[in-house]
């Protein structure tokens, strides 16, 4: 009996944790972002974990997703930039599980850091052990690769650009689906995204600047021919787009697009043959 009894909650343990195919998941923290990506296999990667209105944001939202999904390790956090909103509850998720390593581009060290976040983050990592990495090119993990399209050599010639223009842009792809989070990228990075990969296409975008009018191009999204769009935004920043009659996100009747204020947690899961579902958390 014992004997079954461990086997059985073994299984249960392999089946939560070892995946087919691939999961990601843009928390609802508010305005910020913290997206978790469960790559097919165990890896698993956490890009950001920040927001401005939502206190103690990884131990009250990070933290218990991890813990429904049994994730007791996250292989890599990739830190997008060092806005307060991006990276404010990191502390708290290498707290609560095991890191293998925390990433970050050029731009993270050698950019603006006026509220002393970025210094006090790299502090904290280098007292637990942990030495943020610089990122360039391609992080590669069991399961699937995810690579940094912007900012790169390119941009090192660029003194002007604001830290938004200079916070990483990733793409995932696996099975032929390919999945774009652009962090905070404003309409510079995003003509300049479009010149230097013309043919660039994603299925899935995790929308610039939390969905911002104001600063995403126009055509930006039709260019990416997307088919899922999800803004990772606050209610007064959802009510605001969905009020704006000249909204920038296009309309049309394949395309889908989810707003974490609206529709809390979004997951996107990619099968083997490369079909996507969606599914939404509870608010």
């Amino acid at each position: 009996m014992i004997s079954v009894l461990v086997c059985w909650l073994g299984v249960g343990v392999l089946q939560r944790t070892y995946r087919d195919g691939l999961v990601l998941t843009c928390l609802d923290v508010g305005h910020g972002q913290a997206i978790v990506a469960q790559l097919p296999g165990k890896a698993n990667v956490l890009f950001d974990a920040g927001s401005l209105n939502r206190s103690d944001v990884g131990r009250r939202i990070v933290a218990p997703f991890l813990d429904y999904e049994a994730i007791g390790r996250i292989e890599a956090i990739i830190i997008s930039h060092n806005d307060t909103d991006h990276i404010n509850g990191i502390p708290e998720i290498v707290e609560h599980c095991k890191v293998g390593g925390v990433y970050a581009d050029d731009a993270f060290f050698d950019g603006t850091d006026e509220w002393g976040t970025a210094k006090f983050l790299s502090d904290y990592l280098a007292g637990k052990r942990l030495e943020i990495k610089r990122l360039k090119g391609e992080l590669r993990l069991k399961g699937a690769a995810v690579k940094v399209l912007w900012p790169g050599e390119h941009t090192d010639e660029r003194q002007n650009l604001s830290d938004n223009d200079r916070s990483l842009v990733c793409l995932i792809e696996w099975a032929g689906v390919k999945i774009l989070l652009c962090s905070d990228i404003e309409e510079f990075a995003q003509r300049e995204l479009l010149r230097l990969y013309p043919g660039l296409k994603a299925d899935v975008v995790v929308v610039p600047h939390h969905g911002s009018a104001k600063t995403l191009g126009a055509d930006f999204l039709t260019h990416l021919d997307t088919r899922i769009v999800i803004c990772s935004c606050d209610q007064a920043q959802y009510e605001r787009m969905a009020g704006d009659s000249a909204s920038t996100i296009p309309s049309a009747s394949r395309l889908q697009s989810f707003y974490t204020a609206r529709d809390g947690a979004v997951q996107v899961c990619v099968s083997r043959d490369g079909t996507i579902q969606t599914r939404l958390g509870a608010k």
